[in-house]
């Protein structure tokens, strides 16, 4: 059973790295389609960077899995893959509610390129964390390591904002609810659909990555200790 669930997570591995670099690079290639004033633009998203952080794990974990090395480098690995797990939760599900519902036709929400960056990768990464029969021992600290990644990219994006560098579509923010200048500005609202401040966003979804980060952490312990039995 457990020779099963490592050899369907190999794949699964596998795959979330395909899908992800796949949609990566497919976008470099059709940047114009997108409205993007140049493929590197793609490179200040946060879709793109959490593609980049779970794909190129899932890789180095393939490799380290064919040479069967199972050391500390190994377990900061799967650590990490957890982090970037809940990353790519992250991209999905704002994708997914805040994005494509209310996208234009110029946005392309479901696009192959998409549907591998926001939809297929996140599905696979979370399938592979759960399948998994790897033993992570988790601490109360790693459900906070979790929101690194994401407040890594709020600083980052701030910091581009007061240069006003543009994000490719003529903007100097990436998202609408990451647009400090708004009506709503940081802390105020308005009457627009979804005009919050950009403040209660970035702390939904800090809110969110915990709770994600602290449900998957349960939920494999859980589902590890009755498998491996």
């Amino acid at each position: 059973m457990l020779i099963m669930r490592k050899n369907v997570s190999l794949i699964a591995k596998c795959l979330t790295f395909l899908t992800s670099f796949s949609g990566i690079i497919l976008g470099f290639f059709f940047y114009e389609y997108d409205g993007y004033s140049h493929w590197h633009k793609r490179l200040l998203y946060f879709t793109t960077q959490s593609n980049i952080w779970i794909g190129t794990t899932m890789l180095i974990l393939v490799i380290f899995s064919l040479m069967k090395r199972d050391d500390v480098w190994v377990e900061r690995l799967y650590l990490l893959k957890y982090f970037f797990t809940v990353s790519i939760t992250i991209t999905g599900l704002v994708f997914c509610t805040l994005l494509a519902p209310f996208a234009d036709e110029t946005y392309h929400a479901w696009s192959p390129i998409s549907l591998l960056t926001h939809v297929i990768t996140p599905v696979l990464a979370i399938a592979d964390f759960f399948i998994d029969g790897k033993v992570i021992n988790f601490k109360k600290r790693h459900v906070l390591y979790t929101a690194v990644a994401p407040l890594l990219y709020f600083v980052f994006v701030t910091i581009l904002g007061a240069f006003n560098v543009d994000f490719g579509k003529g903007e100097p923010f990436p998202y609408f609810f990451l647009n400090y200048n708004s009506p709503a500005g940081m802390f105020g609202f308005s009457k627009e659909p979804l005009a919050l401040g950009s403040a209660y966003f970035i702390i939904l979804f800090i809110i969110m990555v915990l709770g994600f980060g602290l449900l998957y952490a349960k939920l494999h312990k859980r589902l590890n200790g009755k498998l491996n039995r």
